[in-house]
Order: structure tokens, then sequence, then C-alpha cells
């Protein structure tokens, strides 16, 4: 299977607004000055569920409409490896103590920020956590767009990446310490 990939071309990439193409300029080099790329054709047939996860990711990834909106609650728009689905509420009461669901949210002191409340740190740590996965799924240049988040304050990364970054440090319960605190235990929610 063939897919369009585009790497990053200007510097808009920085702002985190990503362009993507239509599908039926998929042979061409160049177009307006945003290269081409087509990723090659794997031996293995994916499954048509795996295939249109990664496609609807890719394109949240580069900046869709929804991963845009940084403000308000709305079902995670990573649902790779490391979603849980049983765990949307969890995740749901976290946002709401930490930010009140607001992605650009900046604590007083500014040492925690994003819906989540990260430290740079563990945003960056994040990111290296992720290379893997997202190497695999939207290969070169979800890891461009990894290295651009590294260089960019974690409360300016659009929704996707910072829920992505969430659930990968959530790691199936295994790194809920890092909001074990405030006054109101999320942990019991389904």
């Amino acid at each position: 299977m063939r897919r369009v990939i585009i790497a990053l071309a200007t510097a808009s990439a920085l702002s985190m607004t990503f362009v993507s193409a239509p599908a039926a300029i998929a042979d061409e080099s160049s177009v307006d000055g945003v290269v081409v790329e087509t990723a090659p054709e794997t031996s293995q047939p994916q499954k048509r569920s795996q295939v249109n996860r990664v496609t609807r990711e890719s394109q949240h990834a580069r900046g869709s409409k929804a991963a845009a909106d940084l403000r308000g609650y709305e079902k995670s728009l990573y649902r790779g490896k490391y979603y849980m689905p049983n765990r949307e509420q969890v995740r749901r009461c976290i946002m709401k103590r930490e930010s009140r669901h607001n992605y650009k949210a900046i604590s007083r002191g500014g040492h925690w920020r994003g819906a989540y409340q990260m430290s740079k740190p563990l945003a960056r740590g994040a990111t290296w956590e992720m290379t893997r996965e997202v190497r695999k799924e939207m290969g070169a240049e979800g890891v461009a767009i990894l290295k651009e988040l590294r260089k960019t304050p974690h409360h300016k990364w659009n929704r996707y990446w910072q829920d992505r970054a969430f659930w990968t440090i959530w790691d199936k319960g295994n790194g809920k310490h890092h909001w074990r605190g405030g006054g109101q235990n999320c942990f019991n929610k389904r």
C-alpha cells in the first residue's frame, strides 16, 4: 500500500501547522515547494482498521482541525499502543484537576504546562519514548515532528501530541504516579 508523506518543508512547521496533500499528487516530487515522498510498499498486509487508525493519527499529528482545538474535553485523539479506552474517565478527571481542560495552561510559576501540567523534562522525555512507535506509524515525517516538539514549549503542542504524551507517560497505569497529587483523587474513576 502506498501512502503519501509530506516532508516538513517550511518554517511553519515550528508553529505546528502542517501541510497535507491530496492523494492525487502521490507520484509528483514536489508541489508548491512541498516535497512529497512515497512510503515503500510493505510485504505484510495491514488490517483495514489499523491502516485507518494510522491515517487518522497522521492527520492529527500534522495539525487537523480537531487537534488545533486546545480548549475543552474531547475523547483522546491518540488511540495507539498506550491508549486505554477504559481509563478515559481518569484522563478526563486529571485534565479537569490539572488545567480545567485547557491545553494552553501554564502554572503560576511556569514549571507545569499544558492540559496535563507536565514539567518540561517529563514532556521532553515523552517525545523520546514515543519515537519508536511514531517512526513505525509515520516514518521520517513523524520523527521530524517529534524533533520540532522537543524545541517547542509543550503547552503549544496540539491536542493530539499532548494526548499522546499523556498516554505514553501513563503507560498502562505504570506512570500514574506523575498525577497522584491534588485534592481530587482521579484513580478510582472508570
